[in-house]
């Protein structure tokens, strides 16, 4: 379950049944982890979901993700919550220039956030996650739920010309990539879930290393492309760390 960080646009091939506007990936890391472990995979994740998605309906008259959950259910992975607080969508509006094209500015993707905003409406997203993990202990007892935090976007100091920010926008926002992963963390650890620290795991790829596993913020794809997303093999990476992180498979 999750957004466009676990649905993988345009990496690869669309996944099948995938709703074009949820841009699923038949490489993305939850297809990935299914083939490591040899498991049947329900992928319900959509590019632009946030925790209401999950719990309630999605884009589009979609159904709530949390409906693909059963009582056979023996594993959910989650990434989820940057939508809901508007994070990557703030660095991609940071980044807009004279080359974003007109229907982007048009629905407003190049309005910008502030520090203040985004900080408000964690408290929400933390009790959004804590709901998603009880309902799905209440749907599957059995079943080992994993909240994935954001993979590494943004350097740790300084910026670059694939990313377009300035040094003061980029640490505005890494102060927010802090935080949102912060309240990933509280859910999970006192909710009965793992934590798969994909922050972590990913530092040293963001969009301004040598080897980044983040797009810029002008893929070759133009906006197809998925600007400020994760790569092939960024999802590969997270993949081998969720296997490792729930060990041997039963």
């Amino acid at each position: 379950m999750g957004s466009s960080f676990a649905a993988g646009p345009a990496i690869t091939q669309a996944a099948e049944n995938s709703p074009w506007f949820c841009a699923r990936s038949q490489d993305n890391y939850a297809h990935q982890l299914a083939s490591l472990r040899g498991l049947s995979l329900v992928d319900v994740s959509c590019g632009g979901a946030t925790t209401k998605g999950i719990l309630g309906g999605g884009l589009l008259m979609l159904p709530a993700q949390i409906d693909a959950v059963t009582t056979e259910t023996e594993l959910v992975t989650v990434t989820i919550g940057g939508n809901d607080i508007g994070y990557t969508a703030n660095i991609m509006a940071m980044g807009c220039d004279d080359s974003a094209p007109w229907y982007v500015r048009a629905i407003g993707g190049c309005k910008t956030r502030s520090t203040q905003e985004m900080e408000q409406a964690l408290p929400k997203l933390f009790e959004h996650l804590v709901a998603i993990i009880d309902e799905v202990h209440r749907r599957a007892p059995k079943a080992q739920v994993v909240l994935l935090n954001y993979q590494t976007i943004l350097p740790q100091k300084g910026t670059c010309e694939r990313l377009g920010l300035s040094e003061a926008q980029v640490a505005q926002m890494h102060s927010i990539a802090e935080k949102l992963a912060a309240v990933t963390y509280a859910a999970a650890e006192g909710h009965g879930a793992l934590l798969m620290d994909a922050k972590h795991l990913t530092q040293g790829h963001d969009v301004c290393a040598s080897d980044p596993w983040i797009n810029g913020m002008h893929p070759r794809k133009g906006l197809m492309g998925a600007p400020i997303h994760p790569t092939h093999t960024s999802m590969t990476a997270v993949a081998q760390g969720l296997n490792a992180l729930l060990g041997p498979a039963r």
